[in-house]
């Protein structure tokens, strides 16, 4: 870390974007909130539409992996902004540093706002990694309607969806939402949509950079701290 508890956070983005303020859309989300975190963003080559599936997500790993370990050598912790989380576990041991995904972070931030989650994605639907971390939490799951891919999100028909697919979450019971699409971030709907719903909706970018800066922290005891 350049200075005391700054960190260098690496964010991996899964969609291959030509203008590099869209390729750091997410890291400066993550620097708006977290003042004492500065980013790095890089995306994968060859993925125009991103990663709208498992199924696509294998073809996408090697781009992953690759990008990732040349990242890994700058920050100190690696960030991979999808919520299928892939290649996490595999550079997670490989490198030097931690590895977080989305998928996982959304998922656990999730559990500690509500009981009874509810999800939204693509029309692919949750990712295996959040549904099998909810378990029994998971308790309604929505797809936004027409989201093939996560470039439908930023669109005015998307943005509708999202609403109308939150609100039947609510609806159904859920007492949180957490959106398993880091595309629901670059939206840019959230935080307006979090203020007109009574339950909290978890922003799966924020979620992994908050899970990300535990990783590096360093711990704290309470005789530490000044009185």
């Amino acid at each position: 870390m350049t200075k005391q508890n700054q960190i260098e956070m690496g964010v991996l983005r899964v969609l291959t974007l030509e203008d590099p303020e869209d390729v750091s859309l997410h890291g400066r989300v993550i620097e708006q909130q977290f003042p004492h975190i500065s980013t790095t963003s890089r995306c994968i080559p060859d993925h125009p539409e991103g990663i709208p599936s498992v199924e696509a997500e294998e073809e996408a790993l090697p781009y992953i992996k690759g990008l990732g370990r040349e990242m890994a050598t700058d920050v100190d912790v690696l960030t991979i902004s999808c919520a299928l989380d892939p290649a996490v576990s595999t550079l997670d041991n490989e490198v030097d540093v931690p590895v977080v995904g989305a998928g996982a972070s959304v998922a656990a931030i999730a559990i500690a706002r509500g009981e009874t989650v509810g999800t939204l994605g693509l029309e692919s639907g949750t990712p295996p990694i959040v549904r099998n971390l909810l378990g029994d939490r998971l308790g309604a799951t929505e797809t936004v309607e027409g989201a093939e891919t996560t470039n439908y999100l930023t669109t005015k028909e998307g943005q509708t969806e999202i609403r109308t697919a939150i609100k039947r979450l609510a609806d159904a019971g859920c007492d949180v939402v957490a959106p398993s699409c880091t595309g629901l971030t670059t939206s840019g709907v959230l935080g307006d949509i979090g203020s007109s719903f009574e339950i909290p909706v978890v922003d799966p970018v924020l979620a992994m950079a908050a899970v990300g800066t535990t990783t590096v922290l360093p711990i704290t005891t309470a005789s530490e701290v000044e009185a």
